[in-house]
């Protein structure tokens, strides 16, 4: 087998475990404050309108992770929830404002806290992106 033939079916694996519809995903409180962020994004992350926090964003166009929605366990008031394994689209603070000058001070901070930061998706989860990708390009077999 293949090293990237290995990576697919590992994540293959791992996403079908995660994979979460928006019909299973219930908000208990306060779900009329949630307004969708960018209707035009891929990720369709809702947000609380008064404070901006992220709760939860299905994918449900076309796309690998379709039928998946990303959750924000760290919100969750029950334990025993998988840690954060890596910080995610780091850059996108300066977005809100944040000084650009002090990047490298907020991925020092994450990498204290055993969070690898990425500009993008972890590695594996980009392989799985690129692969899904090349299969419907026909770019490789499927």
């Amino acid at each position: 087998m293949r090293l990237h033939q290995v990576l697919e079916a590992r994540w293959r694996e791992f996403l079908d475990r995660c994979r979460r519809s928006v019909e299973n995903i219930e908000v208990l409180e306060n779900g009329s404050k949630l307004v969708v962020v960018d209707n035009a994004a891929l990720i369709q992350r809702h947000a609380c309108r008064e404070c901006g926090v992220h709760m939860y964003g299905p994918v449900e166009r076309d796309h690998a992770f379709n039928g998946l929605s990303f959750i924000h366990p760290e919100r969750f008031e029950e334990s025993g929830w998988a840690e954060p394994g890596f910080a995610a689209f780091v850059s996108s603070i300066i977005e809100s404002g944040y000084n650009p000058a002090k990047m490298d001070g907020v991925r020092a901070r994450l990498r204290e806290l055993q969070l690898e930061p990425y500009d993008c998706l972890a590695p594996g989860l980009m392989d799985y992106l690129a692969t899904w990708t090349a299969k419907k390009a026909g770019v490789i077999a499927a």
